[in-house]
């Protein structure tokens, strides 16, 4: 039996070493990785950008009280999306609509609140102005070349907006896996069939699929497998065949009718370790075959759902994610020489801290508790007592 860390290693070094990119719409790229760099095509603002509606003036840094005239003439009108125009005169000004450009000769902006129009003549009510107000600088946001977005990046809509603003339709990303979620088990029953007092509904290949799409995977099939050790054999050797990445639950502990662990060797799959020294989730088994990587999750749901979050989903992804911190709010005290992994409900407090409330269970059989959970923090095998307001790692669910 191995600890955590040397299980996240082997899962690491056992990963492919290359992943494959493609080139798709910026439409269908929501959470997907970029596999390419961001570059600014030109700089941002393009040019001095009007940022309220109002009128353009001309204005002196020197005793602007001075400069302020009773009333300016209305030379025109510059849009959004128009030629820049430009000032006649000092005595003049040029109505002005947000996201315009800023007519030439003109270095102030004031909104309309601040002014009365009348006869074509403008007259500025609050006089308080100075050179540059309501003007959003060219170049101020970046320069042209710079990089804006680094590969590796997992496309979120701002930052799906900087790539539409540099007018690319199609982006390079990394090829998502496609993934085979395989239950086991006589016992389960497929959602909306009848259900005998002897069995049970379907929840972690549900539960599993939807963490996967959380996280940007689209191509995930779901299958389902009674215990019967031949059909074990057919079935997984088609997914071997069909599916970069595998994810088993349930059967693979000791009992008469686990058969997975046997079976995945006598397809020719590598194990790289079965148990982990964890609460819950010890069982969990981990393989690979010709560059495709297996996990067999135990089968009992808090169990599956943990070991999903913590080991598959970081071996998914072509980046390294951050792992977040949370304070504990209360002490935790645990004697076995385990890794635990307790769900929590966090808090936000007012001074910006995450706190961690954690979430009793009857078992790691319990789901409904665990949907009462945002996610779960994981507490070291070195320690035995956890105090209140120590930091520890939290993984939060479809994060």
């Amino acid at each position: 039996m191995i600890d955590s860390k040397t299980a996240i290693k082997i899962i690491q070094d056992t990963s492919p070493k290359t992943r494959e990119l493609e080139s798709i719409h910026i439409q269908k790229a929501n959470k997907r990785f970029l596999a390419e760099d961001i570059i600014a095509t030109r700089e941002q603002p393009p040019f001095d950008r009007v940022m309220m509606d109002g009128i353009a003036i001309q204005v002196s840094s020197n005793n602007l009280s001075l400069n302020i005239l009773d009333h300016y003439k209305i030379e025109g009108t510059q849009a959004a999306g128009h030629p820049q125009l430009s000032l006649a005169s000092n005595s003049g000004c040029i109505e002005v609509m947000t996201g315009a450009m800023l007519p030439v000769n003109c270095n102030c902006v004031i909104p309309y609140e601040n002014i009365n129009i009348e006869n074509k003549q403008a007259s500025i009510i609050d006089k308080e102005v100075a050179p540059f107000q309501n003007i959003h600088p060219q170049g101020s946001d970046y320069i042209q070349g710079e990089v804006l977005v680094k590969k590796g990046f997992s496309i979120s809509s701002p930052i799906a907006a900087v790539i539409a603003s540099q007018g690319k339709s199609q982006v390079k990303v990394y090829k998502l896996p496609k993934v085979a979620i395989i239950t086991t088990g006589t016992e389960l029953v497929d959602l909306d069939h009848e259900v005998a007092a002897y069995q049970i509904y379907m929840s972690n290949s549900y539960a599993i699929e939807q963490e996967l799409k959380n996280q940007g995977m689209q191509e995930v099939e779901k299958v389902h497998i009674d215990d019967n050790e031949e059909i074990t054999r057919q079935k997984i050797q088609e997914c071997l065949n069909k599916f970069d990445t595998i994810i088993l639950t349930g059967g693979v502990s000791k009992g008469k009718f686990d058969y997975v662990p046997k079976t995945l060797c006598e397809l020719g799959v590598e194990k790289h370790f079965h148990k982990i020294k964890q609460r819950p989730g010890k069982p969990m088994w981990y393989g690979s075959f010709k560059n495709k990587q297996i996990f067999a999750l135990p089968g009992n749901p808090v169990s599956s759902l943990v070991c999903l979050r913590k080991y598959v989903i970081p071996a998914l992804k072509p980046t390294a994610s951050k792992i977040k911190k949370v304070k504990l709010n209360q002490e935790i005290q645990f004697s076995k020489d385990f890794t635990l992994y307790k769900p929590v409900k966090v808090i936000n407090t007012i001074n910006g801290d995450m706190v961690a409330e954690p979430i009793n269970s009857n078992s790691s059989g319990d789901f409904y508790s665990l949907g009462l959970s945002d996610g779960f923090i994981e507490l070291p095998a070195e320690e035995k007592v956890f105090k209140a307001g120590e930091t520890f790692n939290y993984y939060p669910w479809g994060n």
